[in-house]
C-alpha cells in the first residue's frame, strides 16, 4: 500500500504544469507544454475574430509611454521597447469576452503555450478585481461637482458623421448617454464631441429634465444655429445650483472661410464663467477638444504642433481676459479631451503657464482611455493656482474605457450606461471660496484681435460671409464681396457698469473698396442694454463713429463715449455691425478694441480717456507695446533676465527667443503676458 501511494505521488508530480513567471520574455522554451503562471496577470485587451475569442494579458496594466515620460527621452524609448513585448495573446475556448472588463486579473492561470507570446486557455476563467462601478468616484467634500465628458453625440444627422447611423442606433446611444449623465449627477457638464448646432444640447437638456424635474437643467447658449456634421464643445448645468455669467470665450480665431468658422475648429475650445447661486462665488471653466492624432500611434506624435498651438492660444486668451479682469476672478479650471498623454508637450505648455494637473494630484494611477492594449489620460483637468486650492478631488469614472466595444450602441442592444463612449468621464469636486477684493473696480477691457476674438462673438444674420481673423494685419475683418447681401455682427461681452462712469469704447479701424460715402451706412457701432443672446430680440442704439478713413486702408482711431442713459447700466453690450447690399461692398478691418469705465467714487479728477493707454500683447515671437505717450520699456523672462528694452517709444516690438510668459515694464506699470511661437 505504501508503494502504491508513493507511485501516485510521483505520477501527480510528473503531471503537474510547469510553473513560470512572465516578465516579457519569449515563451517558446515551453512550446506545447501546459504551464501555470505563478503570478497575477492583468487583462489589457480583448478581441473576437473568426478564429475565436482572445484575451490579451500582461504582468501589469500597461501605460502609454507618453503618459509616463516625455517623447524623445531615453525613458520614453525604453518604455516603447518594453511595452512591445509585455503582452501575451490568449485564445479562450470557454469564456464570454464581451463581459470581461479590462483591468480584471487572473491568478495562477493554467494554459498551453502555442507560440512566442501566445497561449490557449481551455478551462473556465476565474476573474477578479475591477468590478463595474455603480456610483461616481469620491471627490471629497464638494459643494459643486463638475464632469468633463466626451460623448460623440449627434442628432438628427445620421449619415457621414461619427455618431449613430440610424434612428435605432441613436435611440440606444441616447438612452445610454442620458443614463450615464443622470448617474454622474454633476452640477456642470463640460461636453466634447457634440454635433454642432443647438439640437444636440437641446435634446440632452430635454431628456434630463424629463427624467428629473422641469427646468432643472439648461445649456449655455453659444449662438450656434447651423446643424452640421462637425463637432464642438458645450456646457450643461443645473439651474438651481449655478448660473452662467458674462460671455462665452473662444481662444481660437475664426477663419476667413465661413465653412471653417461656422463648422470647424472655432467651437472646439470654449470658456464660460459660472456663479454658484448659494454663495455668489465664481470660477471660469475652459472646455477643450484638441486636434486628434488622426490614426497615428503613440510613437509618431501626429499633429503635436497643432495641439501645442491650441494650448498656447488658450494660455494667451486666459492671460488677456485675466489682465482685463473681465471675469472678476482668477479661478480657472481647464478640462477636455486634449488628445495627448500626461507627459506630452501640450500639457507641459499648460503646466509651465502655472496650471496644476489635478489628476496627477488626486488620481495619478488612473486613466481615461485604452488604446493598443495600453491606458493613459487623454482627458485632463488642470487648475490655476487659486483654483487648485478649491479643488476637493479629481478622478476618472471607469464606465467606458474598460468596457468591451461590443457593448457600444452600434454593436449591441445593451441598454446600460456602460460604454456610452470610448472615453471615461472626469469628475472634479469644488468648494469655491474667494480671495478677490470686493468693492467697485474700474473696468479696463481690451481685445487686440491678434490671435482670437476673445469674448466677442461673431453672429451671421444674413449672407455668405462672416467675421474672421485676418492674420496678415492682425485684426478682425469682414467682406461681403462675391457673396451678396450680408448682415453680420461682432458682439462684445456684456459689461456691468453699475457704479461706474465715463464708459468709453475705443478701437482702430480701416475700410477699403466701395464708395467712401457709403461706409457710414454699412459699417456701424451698436449698443444695447437688454441683449440676452439674440441680436434680433435686443434693442440696439447706433453710436456715432467720429473718424472714418478718408481713403482706402487708412487706419483711424476712435473713442466713443456711451450715451448718458447707458452710463451706470447693469448690462451693456456693444457690437460692430456690418450691413451691406448686393453692390458697392466694402471690406472692414478692426483691431485694438478697448472698453473702459471708472468707478463713481474715483474722484482723482482725471477722466479715463485722458490717461495714457498702455497696451501690451504677445505676437508670434515678439512682445508688442503701444502707448499714447513716449515710454521706456523693458522685457524680462521669468528667470529675471532682461531680454530686450526700448527707450522713449510709443510703438515697439521686442523679439523673444521662445514661447512663454514674460514680464514687461512700461514706465511704472508692470504687465505679464504670454508669447506664442508658430
Amino acid at each position: 500500500m505504501a508503494g502504491w501511494v508513493l507511485a501516485l505521488t510521483v505520477l501527480a508530480a510528473w503531471g503537474q504544469a510547469t510553473s513560470v513567471v512572465f516578465t516579457g520574455q519569449s515563451l517558446m522554451p515551453y512550446y506545447g507544454q501546459t504551464v501555470c503562471f505563478n503570478q497575477t496577470l492583468h487583462v489589457i485587451d480583448r478581441a473576437s475574430y473568426s478564429s475565436g475569442d482572445y484575451l490579451y494579458l500582461s504582468y501589469e496594466r500597461i501605460r502609454m509611454p507618453e503618459d509616463v515620460a516625455a517623447p524623445g527621452t531615453l525613458v520614453y524609448d525604453s518604455l516603447v521597447a518594453s511595452n512591445a513585448s509585455a503582452c501575451i495573446t490568449a485564445r479562450c475556448t470557454n469564456c464570454d469576452i464581451s463581459m470581461v472588463r479590462l483591468g480584471a486579473t487572473i491568478t495562477h492561470l493554467t494554459a498551453v503555450v502555442t507560440g512566442d507570446h501566445s497561449i490557449r486557455i481551455d478551462g473556465p476563467l476565474t476573474l477578479a478585481h475591477n468590478e463595474r462601478p455603480t456610483t461616481r468616484p469620491d471627490v471629497g467634500d464638494a459643494r459643486l461637482v463638475v464632469c468633463g465628458a466626451n460623448l460623440e453625440y449627434y442628432c438628427p444627422i445620421w449619415e457621414d458623421t461619427y455618431g449613430a447611423a440610424s434612428d435605432e442606433e441613436f435611440a440606444l446611444q441616447h438612452l445610454k448617454t442620458v443614463k450615464a449623465l443622470l448617474n454622474i449627477d454633476a452640477d456642470i457638464y463640460a461636453l466634447a464631441e457634440l454635433q454642432q448646432g443647438a439640437t444636440a444640447l437641446d435634446t440632452l437638456v430635454a431628456a434630463l429634465n424629463a427624467a428629473t424635474a422641469p427646468g432643472r437643467y439648461a445649456h449655455v447658449d453659444d449662438c450656434d444655429s447651423v446643424d452640421n456634421t462637425y463637432i464642438k464643445v458645450g456646457f450643461l448645468y443645473r439651474t438651481d445650483k449655478v448660473r452662467p455669467v458674462l460671455h462665452l470665450g473662444h481662444p481660437t480665431m475664426p477663419s476667413a472661410n465661413i465653412s471653417v468658422t461656422q463648422y470647424g475648429d472655432y467651437r472646439r475650445m470654449e470658456l464660460q464663467c459660472f456663479e454658484e447661486i448659494a454663495t455668489g462665488e465664481r470660477f471660469v471653466l475652459s472646455m477643450n477638444h484638441f486636434k486628434s492624432k488622426s490614426g497615428g500611434d503613440s510613437t509618431n506624435n501626429y499633429y503635436n504642433a497643432q495641439r501645442v498651438e491650441e494650448a498656447e492660444n488658450l494660455i494667451a486668451f486666459l492671460h488677456t481676459e485675466l489682465s482685463n479682469d473681465y471675469y472678476g476672478d482668477e479661478d480657472i479650471l481647464i478640462l477636455g479631451d486634449l488628445n495627448c498623454g500626461t507627459m506630452e508637450e501640450p500639457i507641459a505648455v499648460l503646466e509651465d503657464a502655472g496650471f496644476e494637473n489635478q489628476l496627477m494630484r488626486f488620481s495619478p494611477e488612473g486613466y481615461s482611455y485604452s488604446f493598443s492594449r495600453q491606458v493613459e489620460y487623454l482627458d485632463h483637468a488642470l487648475a490655476s493656482e487659486s483654483m487648485a486650492a478649491q479643488v476637493t478631488g479629481a478622478a476618472p469614472y471607469h464606465v467606458n474605457a474598460d468596457e468591451s466595444y461590443l457593448l457600444h450602441y452600434n454593436y449591441s442592444d445593451d441598454t446600460t450606461l456602460f460604454r456610452y463612449s470610448d472615453h471615461d468621464p472626469i469628475i472634479i469636486g469644488l468648494n469655491l471660496n474667494s480671495t478677490t477684493e470686493g468693492g467697485c473696480r474700474s473696468l479696463r477691457y481690451e481685445e487686440s484681435f491678434l490671435t482670437s476674438f476673445g469674448c466677442f462673438e461673431p453672429v451671421n444674420q444674413l449672407g455668405g460671409s462672416t467675421w474672421y481673423g485676418y492674420t496678415n494685419y492682425e485684426c478682425a475683418a469682414i467682406s461681403g464681396y462675391s457673396t451678396g447681401a450680408n448682415v453680420d455682427w461682432l458682439v462684445s461681452p456684456t459689461f456691468d457698469l453699475s457704479g461706474k462712469r465715463d464708459a468709453t469704447l475705443s478701437f482702430t479701424h480701416t475700410i477699403g473698396y466701395a464708395t467712401p460715402a457709403t461706409w457710414p451706412q454699412t459699417c456701424k457701432v451698436m449698443a444695447s442694454s437688454d441683449f440676452d443672446g439674440d441680436v434680433n430680440a435686443a434693442t440696439w442704439m447706433q453710436l456715432p463713429i467720429s473718424h472714418f478713413p478718408s481713403y482706402n486702408w487708412e487706419w483711424q482711431q476712435n473713442d466713443i463715449i456711451l450715451p448718458a442713459d447707458m452710463q451706470g447700466a447693469p448690462a451693456v453690450t456693444l457690437a460692430f455691425l456690418y450691413e451691406v447690399g448686393e453692390n458697392d461692398i466694402p471690406m472692414w478691418e478692426i483691431k485694438d478694441v478697448s472698453f473702459r469705465a471708472l468707478c463713481e467714487e474715483d474722484d482723482d479728477g482725471v477722466g479715463e480717456t485722458e490717461r495714457p493707454m498702455t497696451q501690451v500683447w504677445g505676437g508670434d515671437g515678439v512682445v508688442r507695446i503701444s502707448n499714447a505717450e513716449p515710454i521706456d520699456v523693458e522685457v524680462y523672462d521669468l528667470a529675471g533676465r532682461c531680454v530686450g528694452c526700448c527707450t522713449s517709444v510709443t510703438e515697439a516690438s521686442v523679439p523673444v527667443s521662445c514661447a512663454g510668459i514674460y514680464l514687461v515694464r512700461c514706465g511704472s506699470e508692470m504687465h505679464k503676458i504670454f508669447v506664442c511661437r508658430k
